[in-house]
């Protein structure tokens, strides 16, 4: 059987909480929480916060990455999570940390992209 890297699920997410979208002080705290209680290993991030609102956020981890850009004007963001299979099977973190961005932001509504790498 040939190697599979991951799973890669990309999701737009929309939420009435627009305080969450506007600036990445609450999401960098949340995502660090994720990212330490499922034993990831964070290599660098970058975030941006725009001026009128909103920003963009990407941390690189040993597994790959989670992304994120919010539009508060229009009450959603796109992340992705995409997380290696190579020193163990992540499939399960990969949805769960999905999963608990949704919750994150208290999504009204979530469409969602699954990529077998």
């Amino acid at each position: 059987m040939a190697y599979q890297p991951g799973l890669h699920l990309l999701s737009t997410i929309y939420t009435n909480r627009i305080d969450l979208l506007e600036r990445s002080a609450e999401w960098h705290a949340f995502i660090d929480a994720q990212i330490k209680a499922e034993q990831l290993t964070e290599v660098g991030n970058s975030l941006h916060d725009f001026p009128t609102g909103g920003y963009t956020a990407v941390h690189c981890l040993t597994e790959s990455h989670v992304s994120i850009h919010t539009w508060p004007e229009y009450g959603l963001c796109t992340c992705d999570v995409f997380l290696s299979n190579f020193m163990r099977n992540n499939d399960a973190t990969t949805m769960r940390i999905m999963d608990n961005i949704a919750a994150f932001f208290e999504a009204t509504k979530v469409e969602q992209q699954s990529v077998r790498r």
